[in-house]
């Protein structure tokens, strides 16, 4: 889990630098408001997660489905924070951030599959 979280940090931070360098860095710090409204939520449900190591399985589905709407609610509220306390908001930064944030767990599943052949 917390290799999937490093792989949303890297990926938005790169896109960030980009956007920084290529066009204007008010666009990248949106961009990374906007990957962070999808690595907080992400990094505290792998903690809790890690946490949960240990415990009786029985409790594992519970605290992962919870974690989940969980994790969506805290993404759907720091976007509207974001939204609330930033007029000038610059939409298209703020998605591509976050759309590359949610999306950055899908390269760990694909080399975690690659490194098991």
């Amino acid at each position: 889990m917390f290799f999937a979280v490093g792989l949303q940090v890297a990926a938005v931070a790169v896109l960030a630098l980009a956007a920084g360098v290529g066009f204007d860095w008010s666009s990248a710090g949106f961009l990374v408001l906007g990957g962070a409204a999808a690595i907080i939520p992400n990094s505290l449900f792998a903690l809790r997660l890690a946490i949960q190591r240990g415990k009786p399985a029985e409790s594992y589905p519970a605290v992962f489905f919870l974690g989940e709407f969980a994790k969506i609610g805290l993404t759907v509220a720091l976007i509207a924070l974001i939204a609330q306390s930033f007029p000038a908001i610059n939409w298209l930064a703020l998605l591509i951030g976050l759309i590359a944030a949610l999306q950055a767990p899908l390269f760990a599943l694909a080399a975690r599959r690659r490194d098991s052949h």
